[in-house]
């Protein structure tokens, strides 16, 4: 005999939409590249902070 299961709740919804998070296309679809007059600038970052922070978007 088996065990009766449940209904997916939330958390199970939020699970599931967290790991399976669909192809890389359509999570970029609706991304737009930064304008003129934005950047990836952070302020007030050390020079070592940076560079690691330059460093993990390239992994």
């Amino acid at each position: 005999m088996s065990e009766p299961t449940s209904a997916p709740d939330a958390l199970d919804h939020a699970n599931a939409a967290f790991w399976h998070r669909g192809d890389l296309e359509a999570i970029m679809g609706a991304t737009e590249p930064l304008r003129e007059d934005e950047s990836f600038e952070i302020p007030d970052l050390a020079d070592d902070e940076w560079d690691r922070f330059v460093q993990a978007i390239h992994e």
